[in-house]
């Protein structure tokens, strides 16, 4: 700051102002004007959120609506979560976890908000899994009773191996009528990975007593049955294709029963299905070229490996399958090379180091 004094360029006898600190007063009213002055500042900067014109069309006419209330009243946490929630729905997750960011910001105590930055998180499959985890332990801490987090952090954990603590958060979830089968159907699965295969039988007859068209719940009780080479496996196989033909897993286990019973045409149907669903099915692409192996149609197969390599490179069992089918062929050196191939994925799968001694 400028002073009224001229600046000394030389040695001068002239008398200098009396410089004064300030009284206890003087400061303790200083102090007060300066915590007021940045108590202004942050609310003024309170609002960090993107700013999106309502005439820019690269985004849909709800979110530029959206936006336009959001410039006029940019501190409204509500529209922050009613931008983010379109943006989720609109699947533009990150977008979406933005908006829901600043909706917190401005407004913490909300669970619904933490809630909805969490979901859009796994959505987006996001490595930050702490964040996520974070945020849905928040929302239970401002809301105890919020059963849709509740259900949320127990997949979470779930996904973690976690499983204790996945079905600590899913017990109180059977006795919430919206959520008592799903509820069941995770803690089945939670069972069954620490393999304790009859209570995750007994929890998932409990979720098709709640609801007998639960569809994930029918898939785990087929693939128990599948496991236990019941007679039972194929009828609720054939439920479950029923109650979702578009659904891969389904498709690919009803054909997986039907090559267990030899009735491979079926099968193959099955499995076609499953990879026009999922064209990323590598275990459909694999067991088509093993049953055309099985009929002698060993080019046929060697071609279905081949896809199922493009999916995945390092699958042993089509390299190694390659090998059987070039022996059939009579290729023996190509054989011979598909099979150390396969050993070096897998240095413990028989089926190679057979075919090597076979040719050898």
């Amino acid at each position: 700051r400028h002073t009224r004094y001229p600046l000394v360029t030389g040695v001068q006898t002239c008398a200098l102002p009396i410089f004064r600190f300030p009284s206890r007063a003087q400061m303790k009213q200083i102090v007060l004007s300066i915590i007021l002055w940045a108590a202004i500042s942050c609310n003024s900067n309170q609002n960090s959120g993107r700013f999106i014109s309502e005439n820019d069309t690269t985004f849909s006419e709800e979110i530029r609506s959206i936006s336009s209330k959001i410039n006029k009243n940019p501190n409204d946490a509500e529209l922050y979560y009613k931008r983010g929630n379109t943006f989720y729905f609109e699947k533009k997750f990150k977008d979406a976890i933005g908006d829901f960011e600043t909706a917190i910001l401005l407004n913490p105590k909300q669970a619904l908000y933490h809630y909805k930055c969490s979901e859009s998180l796994i959505s987006m499959d996001s490595t930050n899994s702490n964040q996520t985890k974070e945020h849905l332990i928040k929302a239970l801490e401002i809301k105890p009773d919020y059963p849709e987090a509740s259900y949320l952090l127990a997949k979470y954990y779930l996904a973690r191996q976690e499983y204790e603590k996945s079905i600590g958060l899913l017990k109180p979830l059977t006795q919430q009528p919206d959520f008592s089968d799903d509820a069941y159907v995770l803690m089945s699965i939670a069972f069954k990975e620490q393999k304790d295969s009859i209570s995750a039988q007994k929890v998932i007859e409990s979720a098709l007593l709640k609801n007998p068209e639960n569809f994930n719940a029918v898939m785990q009780k087929t693939l128990y049955l599948y496991a236990k080479n019941d007679p039972n496996t194929e009828q609720w196989a054939s439920k479950a294709v029923r109650m979702n033909e578009f659904n891969d897993e389904a498709l690919y286990t009803y054909a997986l029963i039907m090559q267990k019973k030899q009735k491979y045409a079926i099968a193959i149907e099955y499995y076609d299905r499953a990879i026009k669903v999922n064209p990323n099915h590598i275990l459909a692409h694999y067991n088509i070229a093993v049953i055309q192996s099985l009929f002698d149609n060993y080019e046929e197969s060697i071609d279905w490996c081949n896809k199922t390599l493009d999916l995945n490179a390092n699958y042993a069992n089509a390299h190694c399958l390659i090998g059987f089918n070039q022996e059939k062929l009579g290729n023996k050196k190509a054989a011979l090379q598909s099979y150390k191939t396969a050993l070096s994925i897998d240095p413990n799968l028989s089926l190679a180091k057979e075919g090597i001694q076979s040719i050898h």
